[in-house]
């Protein structure tokens, strides 16, 4: 008694077979029944969920019933899918306990396809290969291809090539395919968020294309060895590179010409890539038959281009190449596992579908009487008539016994006509197929003259094989002649298809020429090959089809005439042909790297792609950036993988949430920005080089990032993963010993003294008591720090503030108050209270305790410095105190770029405060002091806020760093135009310019060669700077700009300086203003502004003054943006842009009577802009250019858009790049082409006067 072996596709295109005595007895894909392209199998509320994948029962009942067995009769039932295979779990939970133990499972996807290749192949010995877009996915390792020997009964894994799971779709060759195949739009649409790509029409596509010599390989086969590198990233870079140089969105996307040329590439690469394994396999082995399955088997250009390159004795595939084939596989495994002795029987035919007997195609034809003529003929007279009509330009359906398996018609359920006849196949595409018009038909010949015509020296029933067509025979059968001058040949003989073997000849015989048949799949676009006689019918009465002949039934439409050849042909529209690209072109490299640098280094200022469109990419493509070499940077670490020790994935995706997932806990996985996924990827197994680069590229000082390293190793841990880096303890070290000294801070002029550790525990007491400037001024009801004013400190101290932690730090470290011991000892410990006693950082004032430094908060960090105002009899010191942090630290601190650098010099450090910010951004950081008090308070401050980059030295200027150069100089220098040097850190000489001069002069040897120089200053006569600060400078080539506020005379100039607060006569007053009004006119200064010098060296010399309102918020982003926007300027390319900033505002203003209104241009909450008065000529110009970006070269010649450029209102980009612009200008609610610049209100001034003892 037979026993049966039933096999199921869970995968697309569900299928079912069974199988007995060694051969498929019936096999069905479920789209043939449920009339569902594909038939996924998903539930509407789990689309895309495969653990929730349907049982195609319509399928299972089809075979079960044309056997006419039971479930209960099956000898072994399995299923498989492809990626994570749950079809074990779903047979379990649908079919019945009773027969769980003939559930099987195969051990792999590729496996399954093997069978289907080999067994029913007829060859003793083969090599087997097993390709497709995805095969079983375990432990995170998808099959992408493998390789076997087979031989009798027994199938050998010879090499199986394995990708990352989560990187497969861009990482197999069957993926690959498909890629490229959406991106010509060729994909079945089946649902909003569905749809399934058609890669035959590409293949299809390919020959139209060339090949372009300059773009990039993408395979790289290893001699000798079955390993293929791909690597995806660098693929995904090249094909946006393409759409962006080439893509202009006109028309069907398979006929733009990159696309045409993309489909070449991709067909010729995966050509490549199967001849070197099979050719690998043979050398191996010997073995010269071939056995190909798998999605990618379909493509039977490569087939055929195989057994002709090598050789080979014979090759087979599998009708059902693709997935619809599994269920055969799986049923083909079971029969070979279970049986005692399997037989092996050769397929010579696919149709395995069941035939239809009279009656039921007699019923069907009855339910269209009206509507169609019958008559039932012999085998002879069918064929006759059927040449007949066919010579004569008609179009037959062809429906007959069982349908084919597999997705090729091969005359069971087919379309036929005479493909001699002149443009036929667009007739055919015209009237009934609708296709592209590029596509080829097949042809059909039978097998005993098929070499004859064709080049084909072997059997190709299952239409599998594109073979060359013999020249003389290209113009006699122009339908089915490609043109490339091949064919998709079905092969055919009297036995297995006699109606097809016979109509060929009898159609030589009634119009000479050929026995070839044009075939095509008898469905219209869109719906499955039909399978019933009803839907045969159905489907010939929906189309323009003639006749439809269901086995020898003969059918025609009532009162419907059938038009002849020449009428059709006179109506038909003109082909369209694909073209690849007319030339040979560059390749996009550079459009490849510039999308690499916008993705994970965020360069976009001169991007071609918008931020929208960046960030689709990076969702899509970014997750394969470690499958590259292309791209030789490493932004996530050289050591990078997302793949974490096979615990948990990291789906990339720098422009939106990173994913890391569990691999073993389905529920958990984290969801991360791109920092976060950096800091994770470093921690895990990145060099300490590689930290302390991307220490620079977060801009955070090293506690900053160590706490960072922290969490992030936190978030491994609940991964179960160890990571490298981020568990660093403090090291308990002895406690230094100190010694009482009246200096404050004087442990620390010793440059070996350290003190970090036990300063954490001061640290963190000022961290989580929101000691920062947003709570402080909150408290105090000011807007920023510096405007605590002296009058006002007992009213802080003693009224406004209360007793919680918060209130006690404000008032011993900002307005001079102090705590009682009790409070002292709650608020610091006795042990931290002691330590900063014996460092005098606090001190007893009578019976309370009181602090000799201020604390100031500035980007995260916390500063000390001397107090802002002296005027207690406690506060003399003999040393010059240390600048407290005032509008014009704060402002540079706010205002120099921040560029990576490996070498940052401070010069006039004073407390650090530039120093340490400056160390987020450098790898070492030099500061340099003249006094000896800064220099403690400079390295207390670095080790209380954790930074260890920074050297801090005694000297003057340049004079301890004589023979090294510096990325970045940065200085504070004493810049005040004093009557006399009594506070050496003020004062800059009689004009202001003496320590300045010296710092600019020195500065270009001391720089490397892109260097830069910042200092925050007074400008003295700043409207006449460029010669004095070029002459300061000297010949080397640099980009300047000098960022003024507000001019002030030589009374509001004084009088800041001269005003004590406290303890001052009349006459003390009056003398010292006449001191500096006096030095000021003496000096013959005519203004004195405030500002700052930022000076890059460059290739192309500039210079730009620009009014800025002091920043009190960061403007650095704004001042790096103006030196790139100095260097598009200065490049004058053709491909400039200009547009407005998206910032800026315009306001009309106009009085009663006035009659001709003002424009004033603004920036709200922008310190980098002041406001502008313009002409109306001006503003005429900017409403145009903000209604549409002009080209810079157009509009260039305005004597105000250079201007303009400098003045940030107009911004410079390449064509088509990311930038932030508006429609229209934003008008708010007064004639020259000229720009009036406005002066800021005020001018923060130097309050000097309050630190005189």
């Amino acid at each position: 008694m037979s026993s049966y072996h039933l096999g199921i596709n869970l995968g697309h295109d569900r299928s079912v077979a069974i199988v007995s005595e060694g051969e498929i007895k019936v096999a069905i894909q479920q789209e043939r029944l449920d009339r569902s392209k594909h038939s996924l199998g998903y539930l509407h509320q789990f689309i895309g969920d495969n653990s929730k994948i349907q049982l195609p029962w319509e399928s299972i009942n089809y075979c079960l019933n044309e056997l006419n067995i039971s479930l209960e009769e099956l000898e072994t039932i399995t299923a498989n899918m492809p990626g994570e295979d749950y079809s074990l779990d779903i047979l379990k939970k649908s079919l019945p306990k009773a027969i769980s133990t003939k559930l099987k499972t195969i051990p792999s996807h590729h496996l399954s396809h093997a069978y289907t290749a080999y067994w029913p192949s007829g060859f003793d010995k083969a090599i087997v290969l097993s390709i497709d877009a995805s095969g079983s996915t375990k432990n995170n390792q998808t099959e992408s291809y493998s390789i076997y020997t087979a031989e009798k009964n027994n199938i050998e894994l010879l090499h199986s090539e394995k990708v990352d799971s989560h990187l497969a779709q861009l990482s197999t060759l069957g993926f690959l395919y498909e890629y490229i195949s959406k991106k010509a739009d060729f994909t079945t649409k089946l649902s909003n968020n569905l749809e399934v790509p058609e890669a035959g029409k590409l293949m299809g596509l390919a020959s139209y294309g060339k090949t372009q010599e300059k773009w990039n390989a993408w395979f790289k086969n290893t001699k000798n060895s079955f390993k293929t590198e791909i690597n995806a990233y660098d693929i995904f870079l090249e094909v946006e590179a393409l759409i962006k140089q080439y893509d202009k969105g006109n028309g069907k996307a398979y006929l733009r010409d990159y696309i045409v040329d993309l489909a070449y590439k991709v067909q010729q690469e995966l050509e490549k890539v199967m001849l070197h394994l099979i050719q690998t396999a043979v050398r191996k082995t010997g073995i010269k038959n071939v056995c190909i399955a798998g999605g990618v088997g379909l493509n039977s250009v490569a087939n055929y281009k195989i057994l002709k390159a090598l050789c080979l004795d014979d090759i087979f595939i599998f009708p059902a190449a693709g997935d619809s084939g599994i269920a055969a596989g799986n049923a083909l495994w079971a029969y070979q596992q279970f049986e005692k002795s399997p037989k092996r029987k050769k397929m010579t035919h696919a149709y395995l579908g069941r035939p239809y007997t009279s009656k039921e195609i007699e019923s069907s034809i009855a339910k269209f009487n009206a509507k169609i003529n019958f008559k039932k003929l012999s085998e002879k007279e069918l064929i006759q008539k059927a040449a007949e009509k066919l010579s004569q330009g008609s179009i037959i359906a062809r429906h007959e016994g069982g349908s084919e398996f597999g997705p090729r018609a091969l005359g069971h359920r087919s379309i036929i006509v005479d493909p001699s006849l002149d443009r036929m196949k667009d007739i055919l595409n015209a009237r009934v197929k609708f296709r592209e018009s590029f596509r080829p038909f097949a042809p059909v010949v039978p097998e005993d003259i098929s070499d004859e015509i064709f080049e084909l020296k072997t059997h190709s029933p299952f239409m599998l094989l594109v073979a060359d067509i013999k020249k003389e025979y290209q113009k006699l059968l122009p339908a089915i002649t490609h043109n490339d001058g091949t064919g998709r040949v079905q092969t055919v003989n009297k036995k297995d298809n006699p109606f097809f073997y016979n109509l060929s000849y009898e159609l030589k015989k009634q119009r000479k020429g050929p026995a070839v048949l044009l075939n095509t799949s008898f469905n219209v676009a869109g719906q499955p090959i039909v399978e019933t006689p009803l839907e045969s019918i159905e489907t010939f009465l929906s189309t323009d089809i003639d006749y439809l002949l269901i086995d020898n039934y003969w059918i025609e439409k009532t009162n419907v005439p059938v038009k002849k050849y020449q009428e059709h042909l006179s109506n038909l529209p003109n082909p369209i042909t694909p073209n690849g690209l007319a030339t040979s072109n560059e390749n996009v490299n550079a459009f490849m790297h510039e999308l690499d640098q916008a993705l994970f280094y965020n360069k976009t200022e001169n991007c071609r792609w918008n931020e929208k469109e960046l960030k689709e990419l990076s969702a899509f493509g970014a997750r394969y950036k470690e499958k590259s070499s292309f791209t030789t940077n490493y932004p996530l670490g050289e050591n990078f993988s997302s793949n974490f020790e096979n615990k948990a994935l990291l789906f990339l995706n720098p422009k939106g949430n990173s994913i890391l997932k569990s691999l073993n806990n389905p529920l958990h996985s984290l969801s991360l920005n791109y920092v976060e996924a950096k800091l994770i990827s470093y921690c895990y197994n990145a060099e300490q080089e590689e930290l302390q680069n991307l220490r620079i590229d977060l801009q955070l000082s090293e506690k900053e990032f160590e706490r960072k390293l922290q969490w992030a190793n936190q978030q491994l841990l609940s991964f179960s993963i160890n990571a490298k880096n981020g568990n660093n303890k403090i090291e308990t070290k002895n406690k230094p010993s100190l010694k009482n000294s009246p200096l404050t801070l004087e442990p620390f002029q010793d440059n070996s003294f350290k003190l970090a550790n036990e300063l954490e525990e001061f640290y963190s007491l000022l961290k989580s008591n929101s000691y920062n400037e947003k709570e402080i001024c909150s408290k105090l009801n000011i807007n920023d720090l510096q405007s605590i004013e002296p009058t006002y400190m007992p009213y802080y101290s003693n009224l406004k503030l209360g007793e919680n932690k918060l209130d006690q730090l404000i008032s011993l470290f900002l307005v001079r108050g102090s705590i009682s011991l009790n409070a002292a000892t709650g608020l610091f410990g006795k042990e931290l209270l002691q330590l900063l006693f014996d460092i005098n950082v606090l001190y007893k004032r009578k019976n309370n305790v009181a602090a000799q430094i201020d604390i100031f908060c500035v980007d995260n960090h916390f500063i000390a410095t001397d107090h802002r105002f002296l005027f207690l009899e406690e506060d003399k010191i003999d040393e010059s105190p240390v600048m407290y942090i005032g509008s014009d630290s704060f402002g540079l601190v706010n205002t120099a770029p921040r560029n990576s650098s490996n070498n940052t010099l401070d010069l006039c450090t004073g407390s650090g405060i530039q120093s340490i910010i400056a160390a987020k951004y450098s790898k070492k950081v030099t500061a340099v002091d003249i006094n000896p008090r800064a220099i403690r308070f400079a390295r207390f401050n670095a080790q209380l806020n954790g930074v260890s980059n920074i050297t801090v030295l005694k000297g003057d200027l340049y004079n301890c760093v004589e023979n090294k150069k510096f990325d970045t100089i940065l200085a504070n220098p004493p810049f005040v135009p004093s009557p006399d040097e009594s506070m050496k850190f003020r004062d800059g000489g009689v004009n202001g310019e003496a320590i300045l001069r010296r710092i600019v002069n020195q500065a270009p040897k001391h720089l490397t060669n892109n260097g830069r120089l910042y200092i925050v200053t007074d400008l003295v006569d700043v409207n006449n700077y460029e010669h004095k600060l070029k002459s300061w400078w000297g010949d080397t080539c640099s980009n300047m700009a000098v960022l003024k506020t507000a001019d002030r005379n030589d009374i509001l100039f004084s009088v800041p300086h001269c005003h004590y607060p406290f303890n001052q006569t009349y006459n003390d007053y009056s003398n010292e203003l006449i001191k500096w009004v006096n030095n000021f006119n003496n000096s013959n200064l005519n203004a004195v502004n405030f500002g700052y010098i930022l000076i890059e060296k460059s290739k192309k010399p500039s210079y730009f003054l620009k009014t800025i309102s002091n920043p009190s918020v960061p403007i650095y982003k704004q001042t790096k943006n103006f030196f790139t926007q100095t260097h598009l300027l200065l490049n004058n390319s053709p491909e400039l842009m200009v547009s407005v900033n998206s910032q800026i505002r315009v306001r009309r203003e106009s009085g009663f009577g006035t009659p001709n209104p003002k424009y004033m241009l603004f920036a709200e909450m922008n310190p980098f802009f002041t406001e502008y008065q313009i002409s109306k000529e001006i503003y005429t110009a900017l409403l145009n250019i903000s209604s549409k970006n002009k080209s810079y070269q157009s509009i260039k010649h305005y004597p105000f858009v250079k201007d303009l450029i400098y003045k940030g209102i107009l911004v410079l980009s390449y064509k088509n790049m990311s930038i932030e612009t508006q429609n229209q200008i934003i008008q708010s609610k007064s004639d020259s082409s000229s720009i009036v610049e406005m002066e800021t209100k005020t001018t923060p001034t130097c309050l000097t006067s309050y630190l005189k003892q």
